[in-house]
């Protein structure tokens, strides 16, 4: 089933300003550095496309979105707001999976971790260009919401 494609024009603005060293701070200028703007869209286009399961075959494509979503890892700092708890929620279980990372299931009164896993469950099988493409979604979304500063 395939899932809507997002607009990351904000993101991209954000990544443009960064790779030119215009504002934010040096790690997040750091992390911009190399992002092949085109490929990083085209890949994401591509993946928004697909099911939750596939893989991206295109190697260039793959390095882009992973490089897309350390990038969006980084620039989620400058916020002008702090995201609410569902919010964090998202971007949370989303880099869990990106990065291969498993979560320990919580004790049966720690409510909250039992909400995070049960999250984490539900999108813990997602291929990893999957759940890049959904936490750089969920960070434009943020920062159409919150904006970002201008470090």
């Amino acid at each position: 089933m395939a899932t809507t494609t997002v607009d990351i024009a904000p993101f991209i603005a954000v990544l443009e300003a960064a790779q030119k060293k215009e504002k934010y701070t040096p790690e997040v200028q750091a992390a911009a550095e190399g992002i092949d703007i085109d490929v990083l869209k085209a890949a994401h286009e591509k993946v928004s496309e697909q099911g939750k399961f596939e893989k991206l075959d295109d190697a260039a494509e793959a390095e882009a979105l992973q490089k897309g979503f350390e990038f969006a890892a980084k620039a989620v700092m400058l916020l002008q707001k702090q995201p609410g708890l569902l919010e964090k929620k998202d971007l949370y279980i989303y880099f869990k999976v990106s990065k291969g990372e498993t979560m320990e299931k919580p004790g049966t009164f720690d409510f909250q971790k039992k909400q995070l896993y049960s999250a984490w469950e539900n999108v813990k099988d997602y291929s990893v260009p999957k759940a890049n493409q959904l936490y750089i979604d969920h960070v434009t979304a943020l920062m159409v919401k919150y904006n970002t500063v201008e470090q």
